[in-house]
C-alpha cells in the first residue's frame, strides 16, 4: 500500500523516552519504504518488473544462463516515410501511443518487453521466467502477436492522411535455445538475449514485407503450438547465417 501511494504512515509524539525513539525509528522506515518502492516502480517502467526486483536485492550480475524461449520482434512498415512528415514531437507521440498498446499485449501474455529499437519491439517469453513450458511460452507470445493484430485495428480507426496515417506491423516470431542474462560492463548492464535463436527470429520479422504478411513464425514455433492456431505454410527461404533453407509459417 505504501507503494501504490495509498496510505501516508506517520506517527506523531511528543515523547522524549523510549516510545518516543521508537516512533521516530518507525517513522523514519516507513519512509525509506515508500522511497525504496517509488524507486522500484519507476525502475520498473524503464525495464522489466523481474529485473527491477532482482536489481532491488542486489542480485544483478555479470553472465547469462542456457535457457529456451520465444522471441518476438516487430516493426513499423514504412516508418522512415511516416516519420519524415511529421514534427519530432510528433513522432514521439505516436510511437508512445502505439508502444503502450502493444507493450500491454506483452504484459498481458505473461512476456517480457527487452527492448525498443527505434519504431521497432523486441520481447521474450520464457526468460527470465516461463509460464511453465516452452510449449506455453510459445503459445502466449502468438497470442500476443494477433492481440496486436486486434489492437492495431483499433489504433487505426479514424486515423488516415500525412499528420495520422494508418499504422501496418511485421511481426516475427522464433523459439529456440539462447543465452539470457546481464550483459554489459561492470558499470552499465543490461538484461537482454543473444544467441542464433534471437538473430533468426529478427530475420523472420524483416520478411514479412517480401511475403505481405503480418505474422511469420518459424518452424520450431510451429511445432509447439499444436492447433492452438491456424497457420499457412509459406515458401522455404534462404538467410543469412543458414546454410538449409528455412521454413516459415
Amino acid at each position: 500500500d505504501i507503494a501504490r501511494g495509498k496510505y501516508d504512515i506517520s506517527i506523531s509524539t511528543r515523547s522524549k523516552d523510549e516510545l518516543g525513539f521508537l516512533t521516530k525509528r518507525f517513522n523514519e522506515m516507513a519512509v525509506g519504504l515508500a522511497e525504496r518502492e517509488r524507486l522500484k516502480d519507476t525502475f520498473g517502467r524503464f525495464i522489466n518488473p523481474e529485473i527491477a526486483q532482482k536489481a532491488a536485492r542486489g542480485e544483478l550480475t555479470l553472465g547469462g544462463e542456457t535457457k529456451t524461449a520465444t522471441v518476438f520482434f516487430s516493426d513499423i512498415r514504412s516508418f522512415t516515410s511516416i516519420s519524415e512528415k511529421l514534427e519530432p514531437f510528433e513522432v514521439v507521440e505516436f510511437l508512445n501511443e502505439y508502444m503502450t498498446r502493444m507493450v500491454e499485449c506483452v504484459k498481458t501474455t505473461n512476456g517480457v518487453v527487452d527492448k525498443f529499437i527505434g519504431d521497432a519491439v523486441m520481447a521474450i517469453w520464457g526468460a527470465p521466467v516461463s509460464s511453465g513450458s516452452v510449449a506455453e511460452d510459445a503459445k502466449n507470445c502468438v497470442r500476443a502477436a494477433l492481440m496486436m493484430r486486434s489492437a492495431l485495428i483499433e489504433f487505426n480507426k479514424g486515423r488516415g492522411g500525412d499528420k495520422k496515417p494508418v499504422v501496418r506491423i511485421g511481426c516475427g516470431i522464433n523459439t529456440g535455445e539462447l543465452i539470457a542474462g546481464q550483459i554489459g560492463s561492470t558499470e552499465r548492464m543490461e538484461y537482454t538475449v543473444i544467441g542464433d535463436a534471437v538473430n533468426l527470429a529478427s530475420r523472420t520479422e524483416s520478411l514479412n514485407k517480401p511475403f505481405c504478411t503480418d505474422i511469420l513464425i518459424t518452424e520450431h514455433t510451429r511445432k509447439l503450438l499444436g492447433d492452438y492456431a491456424l497457420v499457412e505454410q509459406m515458401p522455404s527461404v534462404s538467410v543469412k547465417g543458414k546454410t538449409e533453407k528455412i521454413q516459415l509459417y
